[in-house]
């Protein structure tokens, strides 16, 4: 009986966290805004094998609604940045995606509305 291939990094590949954002990470992504935003646009955005981000754009990409969220990995974290007015920010560097969506909630809601219940998250 055939075994599936395994995919093995190669020596020096960067450790699992500094992989780039996937499909799985724009599925978590979209799931949050769908819920807290639903009138936003989630996009990922792959520059190259190495490199992915995923963007958060408000209706029409209005800077009038809102900033642009932009969510990436780097040295083993992901970052969340804003875009808004031709000025891009920073906002912070956290452990894992989770952590990051969480921030990016907390800037977000604000932004469409009333806040909904973390507890409508988990379907």
């Amino acid at each position: 009986m055939s075994q599936p291939a395994q995919a093995h990094a190669p020596s020096g590949w960067p450790p699992e966290q500094s992989l780039p954002l996937n499909w799985d990470d724009l599925d978590a992504v979209s799931a949050l805004v769908s819920h807290v935003a639903p009138g936003w646009s989630v996009e990922l955005n792959q520059t190259c094998a190495e490199d992915s981000s995923i963007v958060v754009l408000p209706e029409g990409a209005n800077d009038l609604l809102g900033p642009a969220f932009v969510l990436h990995r780097s040295l083993g974290r992901v970052r969340l940045d804003q875009f808004r007015w031709d000025e891009y920010r920073k906002l912070g560097a956290f452990a894992t995606l989770d952590d990051a969506l969480a921030d990016m909630r907390t800037r977000l809601a604000p932004l469409v509305g009333p806040v909904r219940p973390r507890a409508a998250l988990n379907h």
